[in-house]
């Protein structure tokens, strides 16, 4: 009877925590073992942190998230680490000579994100300074880039069109100068092979089509 009675209370005991807590079930084997069941994290497996599930969303390192066939679209583009020399002949870019410029590739701040960081002279004197930093969105399945420039304004760039060798932005400039109100902005990098790139701008005023403003072609010294 006491037997009973006590078998009785751990049930109301048990049956009361429910309703307060969540029972698990505390099986170690799945029912149906030809069902493949995910593992359980235990006390001594480390939590994926906030940072790198962050991460996965936007930069879309989920297996499938691409039609490339890579866990990110950014794998395509990782050859570009190192440092490049570039040259664009006279007349590119709205200037008379030619101009010759440097870029360093590097995982900053982080292997989500490829930063470049360069600048361009002409003739010996310094035309610009730049920092851009190009990564893939795995909300909008696009690449982003943002150039930011000596001049004082950056440059905002949404992927438009791609293709395994070759990425089309869209450019928004912030703020936006005053020469270049009404004035639509595309830009381009296109690899040629993993030594060698082109990267350059379109423009287009008055709803007319685009057309080149300039293109530079990179070499990749180390």
């Amino acid at each position: 009877m006491r037997s009973e009675l006590a078998t009785k209370t751990n049930h109301e005991v048990v049956g009361a925590m429910a309703k307060f807590v969540p029972i698990r079930n505390l099986s170690t084997a799945p029912a149906n073992p030809s069902i493949s069941q995910p593992p359980r994290r235990g006390l001594g497996q480390p939590r994926l942190s906030l940072e790198t599930d962050i991460g996965h969303h936007l930069t879309g390192f989920q297996q499938g998230d691409n039609d490339m066939g890579t866990a990110s679209p950014l794998d395509e583009w990782r050859f570009l680490i190192g440092a490049w020399k570039s040259k664009a002949e006279k007349g590119q870019f709205d200037e008379k000579g030619t101009i010759e410029g440097s870029a360093t590739f590097s995982y900053e701040p982080g292997e989500m994100f490829i930063m470049a960081i360069g600048e361009n002279r002409s003739e010996g004197q310094l035309l610009n300074k730049s920092v851009s930093v190009l990564f893939y969105d795995g909300v909008t399945k696009k690449f982003r880039r943002k150039t930011f420039f000596s001049y004082g304004f950056v440059n905002n760039e949404v992927e438009y069109r791609r293709t395994k060798n070759e990425i089309r932005f869209d450019i928004v400039m912030e703020p936006l100068p005053k020469q270049f109100e009404g004035t639509r902005w595309r830009s381009f990098i296109r690899r040629i092979s993993d030594t060698k790139i082109a990267m350059g701008l379109e423009t287009a005023k008055d709803g007319k089509e685009f057309e080149p403003y300039g293109e530079s072609i990179l070499e990749k010294q180390h």
